[in-house]
């Protein structure tokens, strides 16, 4: 169903809560990651059918009936961390950052994943200012491995070579590289680099998929929202690797 967005609104931050908590989605087998995001945006968009004040400016919406009910605080939790961005703005990797601490309590992130807006004209200087950001986390304890996504062969080595805190793990898409590159395998390999795989589409949330869960209002001059960045993490109880929680935060900002 089309949502309406007021035109006062200009930044959206949505929590789905524990997608395994949501009865709608695990109904749902055999979806990819975006089919689920979509979904989950759905869901959650659903049980808030008149969220805004008037003249709010930015909205947090979070779907609390999809949250665990069950008491953690005893459990040895590991959480892993993947965060896309649309844009390569500093400021919007530390706004993920922020939101992403605040929602986890303070607690210490076992891994976090970048996967950043790139081509092959991105510049390691461009790399090296965002990694900057998850280097200042590491150095206060509040990330204990930190690593990229989908990223060239050579500019991840650069990356390596110039980072004062090094990538220890490195992601590849294998839709898109159906074989691992070599030299990537032999350097992972040299240096102790955790090398895995993944399915998520290039873009996780296309603009047409924006359009599907918002609405188009074209005719109302209504813009669609769009994507800034997203968050997916898990949280593992240790040594029993058992799934607590999958969840999505995501912003979005009405383009200008």
């Amino acid at each position: 169903m089309p949502y309406d967005i007021p035109k006062t609104v200009s930044k959206m931050y949505i929590h789905t809560g524990n997608v395994l908590n949501a009865n709608e989605l695990t109904q749902k087998a055999g979806q990819n990651a975006t089919e689920e995001v979509v979904e989950c945006l759905s869901i959650c968009l659903s049980k808030y059918p008149s969220p805004f004040a008037l003249n709010e400016k930015n909205v947090h919406l979070r779907c609390d009936e999809c949250y665990n009910n069950d008491n953690e605080e005893d459990l040895a939790l590991k959480t892993s961390v993947k965060i896309f961005l649309t844009t390569n703005e500093v400021d919007v990797l530390e706004d993920s950052l922020k939101n992403l601490f605040k929602e986890l309590n303070e607690e210490v992130v076992d891994s976090v994943i970048l996967a950043f807006n790139h081509g092959k004209d991105t510049l390691l200087a461009d790399l090296l200012t965002l990694w900057s950001i998850l280097e200042g986390y590491v150095n206060k304890q509040k990330i204990t491995r930190i690593g990229v996504s989908d990223i060239d062969t050579d500019l991840f080595i650069s990356l390596y070579n110039n980072s004062i805190i090094k990538p220890t793990i490195v992601q590849i898409n294998l839709k898109s590289c159906c074989v691992v590159p070599e030299a990537l395998q032999e350097f992972t390999k040299d240096n102790e680099i955790q090398l895995l795989t993944h399915s998520d589409s290039k873009e996780i949330l296309p603009q047409s998929c924006l359009a599907e869960v918002f609405g188009d209002q074209t005719e109302l001059k209504q813009k669609i929202p769009k994507l800034e960045w997203m968050i997916r993490y898990l949280t593992h109880v240790k040594c029993r690797g058992v799934l607590a929680n999958t969840i999505f935060y995501t912003i979005y900002n009405e383009d200008d």
